[in-house]
């Protein structure tokens, strides 16, 4: 192959990386607004809190958001900071969500505390036309319950008495 060709297939490629990267780029950066459910300032109800999360890996990006805690004052934190989101996916109208251990070993417990931390994951899922269920299993296991007072053996379903 000559000096000219190759430098012509050079810039094939680059100028086909340019257009790629194009295209691509803000498929990967675009945002859209969710609603996140946190404890109001009693810590008897969920609140809604909007905010914006990537698109790409949205579910995931949605818990993490919700993980992170809420930004107002007024309302309060409904999953441990110390959890992380193992692994989440979505068939058949259905979110099983495996989370870390940190959603049990650092939780504050009581009944009210564990109804409003699953019922936050649950009603932040099901917002998304694609579920209307939610699992949730801690490192790749079906849990019985998070701190002895919610049965999680079976998928949820958002419970409309708990939100404002």
């Amino acid at each position: 192959m000559s000096g000219s060709k190759a430098r012509n297939l050079l810039i094939i490629g680059v100028i086909g990386v340019i257009i790629a990267s194009i295209l691509i780029y803000p498929r990967l950066l675009a945002t859209t607004e969710v609603e996140l459910y946190f404890s109001d300032a009693q810590a008897q109800l969920l609140v809604v809190e909007t905010r914006e999360v990537r698109r790409n890996n949205l579910y995931q990006n949605t818990i993490d958001e919700l993980i992170k805690g809420p930004q107002s004052e007024e309302l309060g934190v409904t999953i441990p900071p110390e959890t992380e989101v193992i692994d989440l996916e979505v068939e058949d109208k259905l979110a099983v969500v495996d989370f870390s251990q940190g959603l049990v070993e650092q939780h504050w417990g009581g009944t009210t505390g564990e109804i409003l931390t699953v019922y936050s994951i649950v009603t932040t899922l099901a917002q998304f036309d694609e579920i209307k269920q939610v699992q949730i299993l801690l490192e790749g296991e079906e849990v019985k319950t998070l701190s002895g007072h919610l049965k999680l053996e079976q998928p949820l379903e958002v419970d409309p008495q708990l939100i404002e």
